[in-house]
């Protein structure tokens, strides 16, 4: 919805530098607010109240609230309040958020519902209090400095007259993942706000803890007719606008049942990467889709060309590397949408099991139980035989994810494997840490899908103006079925979701069979010699050399017959950041 920004002194040259980084984020509207002891900067897109009455930063009593996002809720809230005597001047959930501060303080933040980060400063105590949503889908960023604090929901405006450091700790995360999961940036003293992390900044100190938590629910007996019920209501939630809503529409399960239970009018965008000049089959099913629920649907053609021809452009928005070359098709299609909504299906796989993975997971974490096998661990290193000996979700969650992308310790000078300590995990549900499916999907979505698949599309769509909505990574869909009947969304003989596929089986006629994923053809195109000799280029005396990398080593990954797309995605998205940053 917006961008906000502020530091914990007067000065209103910086706080303009800092908002003009997040024009884009905020197109419609910038407002400033200043006291002696506090600067707070908002740069508004219009999607509640699109009335200038609605702008922040918005004052009431001795509150100033600045926040970036949606409070789905805001009706319910709106109504409580009104029955203990509050008055509105607005049609927004922005006074309803600062209200419900006044009355409730900071337990005011476990009534939302929706995405936000949100900053509130009270001039009378003197006192700052940063918070975002639980799930982690819109960012914000901090750093102290001389006894200040300065937040802001981008990386780049913290950064404004300071001399730039790579974070090596976080590019040693990079190595191993091919994203940042540290509660440190790239940057040396710019830190993440975690999700549900709520800071207090009193007295030139700043306290941090963990204030919103799951409430996971874990009842098996639940109806086929109350699960879809839940599932319909919770995607008709996220519809709540006055502006018009778009979807980014595939041919799989997740996006099209959205398109088949959210009754507005509203266009459908897909991606389509060509490869010898034929499209790739998800945009076909996804036209087809369109054309049965007559939206007006826009096809977005991507060539190699334009892929190849984005990827600096694509990490300046990104403001830190991640090696996800999907990041490609996400900003094609913000340059094409025109509606300041975007609903996507994102966080379905996770939550129903949409990846094969989960299924050998299931299996290996029944065997587990089974006592002697635990007689029987082999001293071989197939990773394979050794996951039946696994003890705890962390070894087996690392047994499936990306380690080591670049197959060669000697590649970063710096590199650390994850084991040496160098990283932790702390993803897993504490409740519920013996070795099980749920606690695996979990840290999916705590790791991976909140630090590349959710700040991806805030990023590439929010610098064009578009906020993004992900209906399956609802707190209340994660809550209510994350930890639902493993049974029930297992089957080792069909096909993935399959909970899902008989709720709407009447919806799905006409969906791909198999999962396709919005990849693009990256694996092909980097064996054909236009596309390498770019690549190469990247990598040359002429582009850049850094200290941190071994050039050598990269050669023979880009030599080599059998080229892996991601590893050389992370390293081409790696070295144009070093190269910005001249680190």
């Amino acid at each position: 919805m917006c961008a906000i920004n502020g530091f914990s002194y007067h000065n209103s040259l910086l706080l303009k530098q800092m908002m003009s980084f997040c024009k884009n984020r905020g197109p419609d509207w910038e407002e400033t607010y200043h006291d002696e002891d506090f600067s707070i900067g908002h740069n508004r897109l219009s999607i509640l109240d699109i009335d200038n009455r609605s702008n922040q930063p918005f004052i009431y009593k001795n509150f100033i609230l600045s926040f970036n996002g949606e409070i789905y809720n805001y009706l319910d809230l709106k109504k409580d309040l009104q029955q203990k005597g509050y008055k509105f001047n607005t049609a927004s959930d922005t006074e309803v958020l600062v209200i419900l501060f006044y009355e409730y303080g900071i337990e005011a933040f476990k009534k939302l519902s929706g995405i936000f980060s949100i900053s509130i400063w009270d001039r009378n105590k003197k006192i700052l209090y940063l918070i975002r949503d639980i799930v982690g889908i819109k960012p914000l960023y901090y750093k102290e400095k001389n006894g200040n604090i300065f937040f802001s929901s981008l990386i780049n405006p913290l950064l404004i007259n300071d001399k730039v450091n790579l974070n090596l700790k976080a590019a040693n995360y990079f190595n191993n993942f091919g994203y940042n999961d540290l509660s440190e940036t790239f940057y040396k003293g710019v830190f993440k706000v975690l999700p549900g992390e709520l800071l207090i900044y009193r007295d030139k100190k700043l306290t941090k803890k963990k204030f919103l938590n799951y409430d996971f629910k874990t009842n098996k007996k639940l109806s086929n007719e109350f699960i879809k019920e839940k599932i319909i209501k919770i995607i008709k939630k996220q519809t709540v606008s006055d502006v018009p809503i778009a979807l980014s529409l595939s041919g799989g399960l997740d996006s099209n049942i959205l398109l088949g239970n959210i009754n507005k009018p509203l266009k459908t965008y897909s991606a389509s990467f060509i490869y010898n000049n034929n499209k790739n089959l998800d945009s076909i099913f996804a036209a087809q889709r369109a054309t049965e629920y007559k939206t007006e649907h826009n096809e977005i053609n991507i060539s190699d060309d334009d892929f190849m021809n984005s990827l600096e452009l694509i990490n300046d928005i990104l403001e830190e590397p991640i090696g996800n070359e999907n990041s490609v098709g996400n900003y094609f299609l913000s340059k094409n949408i025109k509606e300041k909504v975007l609903l996507t299906g994102d966080g379905g796989d996770e939550i129903f099991t949409g990846y094969n993975k989960y299924r050998s997971i299931y299996f290996f974490s029944i065997l587990n139980k089974i006592k002697f096998l635990k007689f029987l661990k082999p001293y071989s290193k197939n990773k394979n035989l050794n996951r039946f000996f696994f003890s705890s979700s962390n070894e087996m969650h690392l047994s499936f994810s990306n380690q080591n992308l670049l197959n060669n310790k000697d590649t970063y000078k710096h590199y650390n494997q994850i084991k040496s300590g160098e990283v932790n995990f702390n993803h897993f549900n504490k409740k519920n840490s013996d070795l099980n499916l749920e606690n695996i999907m979990f840290a999916d979505i705590d790791t991976w899908v909140q630090n590349d698949v959710l700040l991806r599309n805030d990023k590439i769509y929010m610098d064009k103006g578009i906020e993004v909505r992900v209906p399956y990574l609802d707190q209340e869909m994660i809550e209510n079925f994350l930890f639902y009947s493993s049974f029930k969304k297992i089957n080792f003989f069909k096909r993935t979701k399959p909970l899902l596929r008989k709720l709407f089986k009447s919806q799905l006629k006409t969906i791909l069979k198999q999962k396709k994923g919005f990849n693009s053809p990256f694996n092909f195109w980097i064996n054909e010699k236009k596309n390498i000799d770019k690549i190469k280029f990247f990598f040359s005396k002429e582009y850049y050399r850094s200290d941190l990398l071994n050039y050598e080593e990269i050669q023979k990954i880009l030599h080599n017959k059998y080229k892996n797309s991601f590893e050389i995605y992370s390293l081409l998205m790696f070295q144009i950041f070093l190269k910005k940053n001249n680190f």
